[in-house]
């Protein structure tokens, strides 16, 4: 297991980066915190490496083989915090690539939706009624902004969250005799 101890640490800098829109969108991965987003995380295999506050301990539940874990300082995991009361744990996850074809027959599209917190609570709302995709236009806040991810408690793991221009997806599902 890897220690830093530095927030000025070249790795610190990287991982701070991801709660930009811009770097998400670079690198293809976002940064989670947080003992349950951690664990969904875990469980949908969309883990690159886990980050892990010293004194904290993983969860024994936790499945994470051979995921690099990183140890680091109170200082560090301060930085990289998006929250008043860090949990001290966090994890660097890929961005899911879906097809550009719907798949399924339940969608929610989401269109301007800018406060984060309402657009988690309706991609949480849309898993929890078994909507099959969440399809979330383009003047809308990022989908994986901390405070998104927060309010959607783990659903991004659950259920595809599209990026995308809602006419091109309402052209795509009348092509596949899919109501809107």
């Amino acid at each position: 297991m890897k220690y830093i101890h530095s927030a000025k640490n070249p790795q610190v800098k990287n991982w701070k980066k991801l709660l930009t829109r811009k770097e998400r969108e670079k690198t293809g991965t976002f940064l989670v915190e947080g003992f349950h987003l951690v664990e969904e995380a875990l469980k949908a295999g969309q883990v690159v490496e886990l980050i892990i506050r010293e004194g904290t301990d993983i969860p024994v539940s936790w499945n994470y083989g051979a995921i690099p874990v990183t140890s680091v300082s109170g200082e560090v995991a301060a930085a990289l915090a998006d929250t008043e009361t860090p949990q001290g744990v966090f994890a660097v996850c890929k961005i899911p690539r879906y097809p550009k074809a719907p798949e399924g027959k339940r969608f929610l599209l989401i269109d301007s939706v800018q406060d984060p917190g309402n657009l988690g609570t309706m991609i949480r709302t849309a898993d929890a009624a078994g909507v099959d995709a969440v399809i979330v236009g383009t003047g809308s806040v990022d989908v994986y902004n901390g405070k998104v991810l927060r309010s959607a408690q783990g659903s991004h793991f659950h259920l595809p969250v599209i990026k995308g221009e809602l006419f091109e997806w309402i052209k795509l599902f009348k092509e596949h005799q899919i109501p809107v």
